[in-house]
């Protein structure tokens, strides 16, 4: 085992489940429980939900669920173990000291932290050496920053050396290991150590705590093939998830955000006072970062580059941030100037101010997205346009917003808004008509256990994996019955692998009629966690199913795995099918017997 339970059970009881997703999540009460809009998938309506009494939690949207390591795992991307040390940390918890533990990762989180701070720490120094004469000209003078911003957001300079950066770490006593991991160094093909930034000015990027966890590095050298050479994946950061300066940016007073591209951009409307300026560290955004930002914002301007990369940008971003609920509207910056850097270097910050007021919503951006593909001119692409219009009108509710936006769509194509509307309306109807029979359909094929790829034995033996879930789920959630269960239960009597997985995982917790801890050892993949905090989700809505209804479940998987065993029987031997009809007929004498005793 990777921890004592005892050390397990003192995580959990002080990390309580709805207290730790409610930092990431809104929760609101229903009932006995509390649910809101998942973390993991992008919804409108609220799909996620904990259960207080069961210390689980589960999203009915993407299957999502497990307890609260298993969320912390999720939220944090961490594994089992650095989850588990996450928690304890945080409840102030002395972490477990045992050796044998196999699973401990080979470099600590804590120390990627701390030779991530280092690297940070060594490109200020560079900058203020006489060798960062040339960063520094090249951010006071060209970039136009000033030595408090400069100072406030951490920038430094990675020297034009191969391992200026490498030899300083090591002898600081960190390991190449933990130097390569961290991203802030390579291998050669001898063994040796280099430097993975070299000759560029180094953005520090933070996590939304203020962390430093990762960098963003710009070419000095405009001949360097790589204008930005930004950290890969490491264990304490993933781009796709962090957003350059959105630890400052978190605190927006109005519930407003502006996202522009890289680090250079945010930094300058930090300097010309919009606090509220976060970047994406390239053109891309992702769902992570939407749920992230549906945290802090209602509405984003977006000011990505105005060129096809951030045009792409900017449609997506729409699409991701109305998936969360949030409003995005768009900075026009004109065609002059290509980012807000450059427009706030000519125009100044009240001109900028003036763009963010004139902004426009993102229905107006995509419909005049849409009109700028086509030449209007020319009857065919005129039709054609029209025809992309009305499938994007389709997908707008309620309809009064269909409506207003069909009037603004009808004066710029010179087409009647009647004739728009009724195709829009006819498209919306279709589609709705699609999603019902898609859900149907996959409803059934759910049902008979296609797709399933946690318990891929449900296509074959779907009424057995139906009264395995429910035992399991009794069991999981009744820790007072399932002791006397386990008297008549055994692994044997599973018929699916994931049923009998489960149980054997949990067995000794069942027989001693004590709590189960979803995340066990991490022995189970997310897709398994969430699908046995599923099984305990379906029973919450049966609270009376106990030792009873336990015991008749029992008894009919029992029934269940004795006629499979038979069917193998007689498939070898016709006799067989005597020996299975007296066994039945003894059942049933059993069962009236009981009866009437009792």
């Amino acid at each position: 085992m990777a921890f004592s339970q005892a050390f397990i059970d003192e995580v959990k009881n002080k990390n309580d489940i709805e207290e730790t997703v409610g930092k990431y999540v809104a929760l609101k009460r229903a009932g006995s429980n509390t649910v809101g809009l998942c973390p993991f998938h992008n919804e409108r309506t609220p799909s996620f939900t904990v259960f207080p009494a069961t210390r689980s939690f589960y999203c009915f949207g993407c299957g999502a669920g497990g307890d609260v390591i298993s969320f912390i795992m999720r939220a944090e991307n961490l594994e089992y173990p650095e989850a588990v040390e996450y928690l304890a940390k945080t409840a102030g918890i002395p972490i477990e000291e045992n050796e044998t533990r196999r699973d401990k990762p080979s470099v600590s989180r804590e120390r990627i932290f701390a030779v991530t701070k280092a690297a940070a720490r060594f490109f200020v120094s560079a900058l203020a050496s006489p060798q960062g004469a040339a960063a520094r000209d090249y951010l006071l003078n060209k970039r136009r920053f000033t030595a408090q911003t400069i100072r406030r957001f951490g920038i430094g300079y990675a020297p034009d050396s191969w391992d200026s950066l490498t030899s300083h770490l090591t002898s600081s006593g960190f390991t190449p290991l933990e130097i390569q991991t961290a991203f802030l160094g390579g291998t050669g093909k001898r063994g040796t150590l280099y430097d993975m930034f070299r000759n560029r000015i180094m953005f520090p990027i933070f996590d939304i705590s203020g962390e430093v966890v990762a960098f963003s590095g710009r070419r000095l050298n405009e001949n360097d093939e790589r204008k930005y050479v930004n950290t890969s994946d490491t264990p304490i950061f993933r781009k796709s998830r962090v957003l350059f300066g959105m630890n400052i940016a978190k605190n927006t007073s109005d519930g407003t955000l502006i996202l522009c591209e890289g680090a250079p951009d945010a930094i300058a409307m930090h300097q010309a006072g919009f606090d509220n300026a976060a970047a994406t560290l390239g053109t891309a955004i992702t769902a992570e970062h939407a749920r992230i930002i549906a945290r802090c914002a209602k509405t984003v301007y977006l000011a990505y580059d105005t060129d096809k990369a951030g045009r792409a940008a900017t449609m997506k971003g729409i699409d991701l941030l109305s998936q969360v609920g949030v409003a995005a509207k768009i900075i026009d910056l004109g065609k002059q100037e290509k980012d807000p850097d450059e427009f706030i270097k000519k125009h100044g910050a009240d001109a900028f101010r003036a763009r963010l007021g004139g902004s426009v919503g993102q229905v107006d951006y995509k419909i005049d997205e849409i009109l700028s593909r086509y030449d209007l001119s020319v009857p065919d692409q005129k039709l054609r346009a029209a025809g992309e219009m009305t499938d994007f009108l389709s997908t707008l509710i309620p309809e009064v917003r269909r409506d207003v936006y069909a009037g603004r769509a009808s004066e710029k194509l010179d087409i009647s808004k009647k004739s728009l509307l009724d195709e829009a309306d006819r498209k919306a109807k279709r589609s709705d008509r699609k999603k019902i029979k898609d859900f149907q359909d996959g409803e059934i094929r759910r049902s008979m256990g296609y797709g399933d790829q946690v318990n891929t034995d449900r296509i074959r033996f779907s009424a057995a994996a139906a009264a395995e879930e429910k035992i399991l789920g009794i069991m999981l959630s009744r820790p007072d019955v399932t002791a006397n269960a386990c008297k008549t239960l055994c692994e044997d009597d599973f018929i699916t692998e994931f049923g009998r997985k489960v149980f054997l995982l949990f067995k000794d917790d069942f027989a001693a009629g004590a709590e189960t801890s979803l995340s066990k050892d991490g022995a189970l993949t997310p897709q398994q966690t969430g699908a046995v905090a599923k099984m305990i989700a379906a029973r919450s809505a049966f609270p009376g199913a106990g030792a009873e209804s336990l015991g008749q479940l029992i008894q009919a998987l029992k029934n269940e795995k004795k006629k499979r065993d038979y069917d193998k029987k007689i498939e070898e031997d016709p006799a067989a099918l005597d020996e299975y009809i007296r066994s039945l007929k003894a059942d049933r004498k059993e069962d009236k017997n009981n009866g009437e005793n009792g």
